[in-house]
């Protein structure tokens, strides 16, 4: 049971990783959104490609 919580220990401290990345680009991203109307979002481009937290 040890190995187990073990295994699962470090599956969540890997998926707390991709989340703090992820917080981080977003954070990047809005503060430098001008918040205009342009057709392309640079939000959702960087977004696109970074969605992997399951």
């Amino acid at each position: 049971m040890k190995a187990i919580a073990n295994a699962k220990l470090s599956d969540i401290d890997r998926k707390i990783g991709e989340l703090i990345g992820l917080r981080d680009m977003l954070r990047h991203l809005v503060k430098n959104c001008h918040g205009d109307s342009r057709p392309d979002c640079p939000i959702i481009e960087g977004l696109a490609g970074e969605v992997r937290v399951q």
